[in-house]
């Protein structure tokens, strides 16, 4: 017979209701009890039910009673700089940012709590990134209880949706300041019409965190998602204390720097690293060639994958190299580039654009849209999509060209994007290491 994560016996209980168990059970095991408990009650107490399956449920509660009944006798309670709130077992940006401040906190001496909160219409029973798992020392940075207390100079909620609907084990937290980063627009594209596919509710987010820590501020994580709070919600943000600061992501730039730009031995490497997504990618051919032009003296390296590009064209032209998703090492990846080339869709909203940061700060020029010249000033080139060819070819043919845009990106990256900015800006909000 086959255990479930619960250490119940699953081996006799139907496919479906082995799916059900475990999702129940994740809800149980990461806070979200008011659905679960009732439902695994029922399924506890229907004759219907198989007795495996009863069985299994009233295991599931058995155990997650003992563990609240122990946290509950003797809490745990904990001191800590900052506490992060936030889904940590999602694959992408999110993620990515989230480790890379969890690192920049622990090697500047802060002490960190991370409180896990799946966003709960979601898959609950993801496990935790490797990204985020591999910094949890036990010291330095802890995993927090549904049940512990804490006490904390600045609490981060990173995600939005994460509090669409909180969960109902939550830890006790005294946090000295509180804020929320709006690290996604209100809407995954913004249109003629307003916004399409909404991914939170201003108004239930606003509500919630209201209810759960009263005073709080909004700090938008760059200039777009700004702009779409102003733009399509300002009125839903009455009452909102939104910071004029924005939540910038972070890097080490010693960790990405590279030495020296790759031999000149071919067509000029041009390329980019994001996941493929259609509003990551121009929409129509025309723009698409335009950006990442097929010409002979070109070769365009991709990193993520471009089924979108192929759909687009009825293929992907000849001088095209397309690797999957964390196929290789992203610096490895940048440090063989020789301009790194970033369009996006025209109704697309890039909450920061981390990938290009990336680029950067390996040292390799960016030619990118206007769209984020007030995000990164000067470390970039800016054109329109019919000007990336010639931006390109100015920059990989004059040496002292290339060398000045490296060197005003590095600078920008030191002052705005790197470990040392975002310690400037906890230290600010009262989390400064002692």
């Amino acid at each position: 017979m086959s255990a479930g994560k619960g250490g119940f016996a699953l081996g006799q209980v139907t496919t479906s209701r082995r799916r059900l168990l475990r999702k129940l059970t994740a809800r149980l095991e990461h806070g979200f009890s008011t659905e679960a408990v009732p439902e695994l009650r029922r399924l506890l107490g229907d004759g219907a039910e198989t007795p495996a399956t009863r069985l299994a449920a009233s295991a599931a509660l058995l155990e997650w009673q003992e563990r609240r009944r122990r946290a509950k006798a003797d809490p745990v309670r904990l001191d800590c700089d900052i506490v992060i709130v936030s889904h940590f077992a999602l694959p992408g940006g999110n993620t990515t940012a989230g480790a890379e401040e969890i690192r920049a906190y622990r090697e500047a001496g802060l002490r960190v709590g991370l409180v896990h909160h799946p966003v709960f219409h979601w898959d609950v029973s993801r496990e935790v990134n490797p990204k985020i798992a591999s910094l949890v020392d036990g010291e330095r940075v802890r995993w927090i209880g549904p049940w512990d207390r804490v006490a904390c100079d600045l609490m981060i909620v990173r995600l939005p949706t994460v509090v669409l609907r909180r969960r109902d084990d939550m830890p006790e937290i005294e946090a000295a300041r509180t804020v929320l980063v709006v690290n996604q627009t209100p809407f995954k594209f913004y249109g003629a019409d307003g916004g399409v596919e909404e991914a939170w509710d201003v108004h239930r987010v606003r509500a919630s965190m209201a209810e759960w820590v009263g005073d709080h501020t909004w700090h938008p994580v760059g200039p777009m998602v700004r702009e779409a709070l102003l733009e399509h919600h300002a009125a839903e943000l009455d009452g909102v204390e939104l910071s004029g600061e924005d939540w910038y992501e972070c890097l080490d730039p010693a960790l990405w720097r590279r030495e020296d730009r790759p031999a000149a031995d071919g067509p000029i490497r041009i390329g980019r690293h994001a996941r493929d997504h259609p509003l990551k990618w121009p929409e129509s051919p025309e723009r698409l060639l335009e950006c990442y032009p097929s010409h002979g003296d070109f070769a365009v390296r991709v990193l993520g994958g471009a089924d979108t590009v192929a759909e687009r064209l009825g293929g992907l032209p000849a001088n095209w190299s397309v690797l999957p998703f964390d196929a290789v090492d992203a610096r490895e990846f940048l440090h063989g580039l020789d301009v790194y080339v970033y369009f996006i869709a025209e109704e697309g909203r890039e909450a920061f654009g981390i990938a290009p940061l990336e680029a950067m700060a390996a040292g390799v020029p960016v030619v990118m849209d206007r769209r984020f010249e007030p995000l990164f000033g000067p470390a970039a080139v800016y054109c329109g999509p019919g000007e990336v060819a010639d931006a390109v070819r100015a920059l990989a043919h004059d040496p002292e060209t290339y060398a000045a845009q490296r060197d005003r990106a590095f600078a920008v990256v030191e002052e705005r994007f790197s470990h040392a900015a975002l310690l400037r800006r906890v230290a600010a909000l009262g989390a400064a290491p002692r």
